[in-house]
């Protein structure tokens, strides 16, 4: 009965985390014949001697969209053709927090091989990682504008965070059957930087006069990049210093690991933990910052703020008939609003970790129940899913995975994997964690696709899976 407990604690773990937004997780991950798999789970036990992919071997792209949504930005007619944009729908639809994502990975050499104890592993691949964050508050003022915003405690804000960077790893690590019920696995990542952009403030806000409705804009904006080649800074302009070269791959190291746990309860009940991408980034190459505050350049500047108190009628008049008046006027505006650069000093980043808390039910040989809790950190953030996945080995050649994921707000979250063995060596999968968003893609909350082909070789203690 403990160990049964066991099993049933895993499940009360993952309901209960679903008190926060959920982050996705795919097919691949529970698919038992996918060498891949060790991806999110690096104690599992292979069922190979041997693996190898180059170039096609794992690709994969992840997209995330908690509020932002195609049919909350138009109207429609009665075909379900757009018709006009709706901003008010859009702005009411968002929360005060909102997230946008975009993960895309290719690994471009894979070689496992096991040896005494265990599987040694080495992957090399590129993966670029992008993410935003903003509250509802410029979606709020386009569509209601500045009149909804009335009073010195209650202005328009903006609020944003966006982090993207690139970047290719070098991993190793070892499988390790301690013995007959546990597993251990990790990897140790050998990680370099191509380029970043992370924001450091992105605040801005707009008061409206209650009596004279003058607007008053106050302004914070910092942020950090690292570019990819040599550049140039000469009185605040961004110039380019040659081309790209290969030494520019390697100027931004950093750190990283993978490691968890596999303990086998019995022939049927096991349990499963593990941590992946915890690392960092040392960025010092080629470093720029960016800074945005209201500057002083004349008549609409007070306080190190905007202060806009209308136009009287001859201005509005050239604006509106004098292209030379009205070119002069929004160049002024703009030199309020500049950008400042400078050179920046060295900072650091930190991956995306992912977390994860599994339970397993082997019917048999072939066919396995799990659920499975996996979290992610974003920045601060942090965003669980759980997952509820069945994977099925039929005709000792088609391997199937069915998985449900459900996150706050959104239900339909049904993923499918299949892959096939051809001339006993070859794997081909295909997998996506939301077969329904395949066909709505701009209202998914998450979706992941993942392809590839794998060459494997067989253990003989292994062998009655396939032959």
């Amino acid at each position: 009965m403990k160990k049964i407990y066991c099993f049933l604690l895993v499940l009360v773990a993952c309901v209960f985390g679903l008190t926060v937004q959920a982050q996705q997780a795919g097919p691949v991950d529970f698919m038992r014949m996918n060498p891949y798999q060790l991806k999110a789970h690096p104690a599992a036990d292979l069922p190979y001697e041997s693996v190898m992919s180059l170039v096609i071997g794992n690709i994969g792209l992840d997209v995330h969209n908690t509020t932002l949504r195609y049919n909350n930005l138009f109207d429609f007619d009665a075909q379900g053709r757009p018709t006009a944009y709706n901003l008010r729908k859009l702005a009411n639809s968002l929360d005060e927090r909102n997230f946008v994502g975009l993960d895309v990975n290719l690994d471009i050499f894979t070689l496992y091989r096991r040896l005494k104890t265990g599987l040694l592993t080495i992957d090399y691949g590129v993966k670029a990682q992008a993410d935003a964050r903003f509250n509802d508050g410029l979606f709020q003022l386009l569509g209601y504008g500045n009149a909804a915003f009335v009073g010195d405690n209650h202005p328009a804000k903006v609020n944003a965070d966006v982090n993207a960077m690139l970047y290719h790893e070098l991993a190793v690590g070892y499988q390790w059957n301690l013995n007959e019920r546990l597993s251990l696995g990790g990897r140790a990542k050998l990680l370099f930087g191509v380029g970043d952009v992370n924001t450091q403030t992105v605040d801005v806000k707009l008061f409206t006069d209650p009596e004279s409705y003058a607007l008053r804009l106050e302004e914070d904006i910092l942020v950090r990049t690292s570019m990819p080649s040599a550049i140039t800074l000469k009185d605040g302009v961004i110039g380019g210093n040659g081309g790209f070269s290969a030494s520019d791959l390697f100027h931004n190291p950093g750190f990283g690991v993978d490691f968890g746990a596999e303990y086998r309860f019995n022939d049927r009940f096991s349990a499963v933990a593990a941590v992946r991408d915890l690392g960092f980034f040392r960025w010092s190459a080629n470093n720029i910052e960016m800074k945005g505050s209201v500057h002083d350049a004349g008549q609409f500047y007070a306080d190190g703020d905007f202060l806009f108190n209308g136009l009287d009628v001859n201005q509005l008049q050239l604006i509106v008939s004098d292209e030379a008046y009205r070119k002069q006027f929004l160049d002024t505006l703009q030199q309020y609003f500049k950008i400042d650069y400078e050179r920046g000093e060295r900072y650091t980043t930190f991956l995306n970790t992912n977390l994860l808390l599994r339970g397993n039910y082997d019917l048999d040989a072939y066919n396995r129940f799990s659920a499975q809790l996996q979290g992610c950190f974003y920045g601060s953030g942090f965003r669980p899913a759980l997952t509820l996945a069945y994977n099925g080995n039929f005709y000792k050649k088609l391997d199937v995975c069915v998985t449900y994921t459900m996150m706050p707000g959104s239900y339909d979250n049904i993923g499918l994997g299949i892959a096939g063995r051809f001339f006993k060596t070859c794997n081909v999968y295909l997998t996506t964690n939301n077969v329904i968003g395949l066909f709505k893609p701009m209202n998914a909350s998450a979706m992941n696709l993942r392809l590839g082909i794998v060459f494997v070789l067989r253990p003989e203690d292994n062998d009655h899976l396939y032959d």
